[in-house]
């Protein structure tokens, strides 16, 4: 479950970071590979920090990996840092934004099988990984911004 605000008794074991990569109104979608954790779901380029690593640099590395595209060259800004809670395991999952200024040709690392770009009302009819569709709501839907990059200040500690 995702969270806006720490829940009582949260003990993450990893900070986790994803981006919206966002060009015409779509943003980027990998299909992740059937052997792995989510398997065949869509979700965002992303994943988990390593040591030392800042939210920012993990989101900048992981696309740049599972992509092939540079979102630093872009801009890439925070959305939201946000709480998810599994029976399993608690994690920190922060948010980012990349506003691509032409759409890039994607490279995908061997972790997934697909990629699309979607609108935020195609993405949620999509098989998505847990709580992805909260952060589309909480993105595009509740904002009003359906597509469009959001002007957002990214706080320096993150």
């Amino acid at each position: 479950m995702l969270y806006e605000r720490k829940p009582p008794g949260f003990n993450p074991i990893n900070n986790v970071s994803g981006c919206f990569c966002e060009f015409d109104g779509r943003f980027l979608l990998l299909q992740r590979r059937s052997d792995k954790q989510h398997g065949t779901k869509w979700g965002l380029p992303g994943g988990k920090a390593n040591l030392g690593e800042t939210p920012k640099e993990t989101v900048i590395r992981e696309t740049r990996e599972e992509t092939g595209i540079d979102v630093s060259a872009h801009g890439v800004k925070l959305f939201r840092r946000t709480f998810v809670r599994y029976p399993e395991v608690d994690f920190i999952y922060d948010i980012f934004q990349s506003g691509l200024k032409k759409r890039e040709p994607v490279r995908l690392s061997d972790e997934h099988i697909d990629f699309t770009w979607a609108t935020p009302l195609q993405a949620l009819e999509m098989d998505l990984i847990l709580d992805l569709d909260a952060c589309i709501n909480m993105l595009y839907i509740q904002s009003g911004q359906m597509g469009l990059t959001a002007t957002l200040d990214t706080p320096s500690n993150l």
